[in-house]
């Protein structure tokens, strides 16, 4: 009687795993989203060696990754000129300036949205608006679209650099906060990044 208890208990299990294993299948099935039709091509090609294929495969999904992510600043620092380029770049030792020096900002976005034209190229852009701050908050100054930035190109790049420069005067010597609000030229994404920095 007990030996026919267990192996009872055994099948139930054994069921009860077979259940599970069958609705989490179903459920990962049911599962699909704006990337699967990419990764599924970029598995097939990857798998039978068509580099190649498998490549443009990436390539759209990180497309369709980008059209779903927000905007995104990365990479935001203090560089110590404006000809820079993505990655490429010389970064400040410190956020210490002197009264009216020029101040440099370098950032990456990602996630804007590429606009392809009907003569085959991609547009895409950029405003972006900027306050100062000091330390308790308090607003000194800004200014809306002080920057405006239109790209076009052949490629639908998802890598590029931005580098802002700021002329700011009439600052005493103190701590103050630079924020820039940056905005996709094609969607409504936006996004925003801080940077404290010291007038010496």
């Amino acid at each position: 009687m007990k030996k026919f208890f267990l192996l009872g208990l055994i099948a139930v299990m054994a069921f009860i795993g077979y259940a599970k294993t069958g609705t989490a299948e179903s459920a990962q099935t049911a599962a699909v989203g704006p990337f699967d039709g990419s990764f599924g091509v970029f598995k097939s090609a990857a798998a039978g060696k068509d580099y190649s294929k498998a490549l443009a495969a990436l390539r759209s999904l990180m497309l369709s990754f980008l059209a779903e992510s927000p905007l995104l600043l990365e990479h935001v620092r203090f560089v110590k000129g404006a000809d820079n380029s993505y990655g490429i770049f010389s970064p400040r030792e410190n956020d210490l300036f002197a009264a009216a020096e020029l101040i440099y900002v370098y950032m990456e976005p990602a996630g804007y949205v590429l606009n392809k034209n009907p003569a085959g190229y991609y547009e895409f852009g950029f405003k972006a608006d900027f306050q100062v701050t000091d330390a308790q908050g308090k607003i000194l100054g800004g200014q809306t679209d002080f920057a405006v930035l239109p790209f076009k190109s052949w490629n639908s790049n998802t890598e590029i650099s931005l580098t802002f420069t700021y002329t700011l005067s009439g600052l005493e010597k103190g701590k103050y906060k630079l924020i820039t609000q940056v905005r996709d030229a094609y969607s409504p994404k936006k996004a925003s990044c801080e940077k404290w920095f010291t007038i010496e």
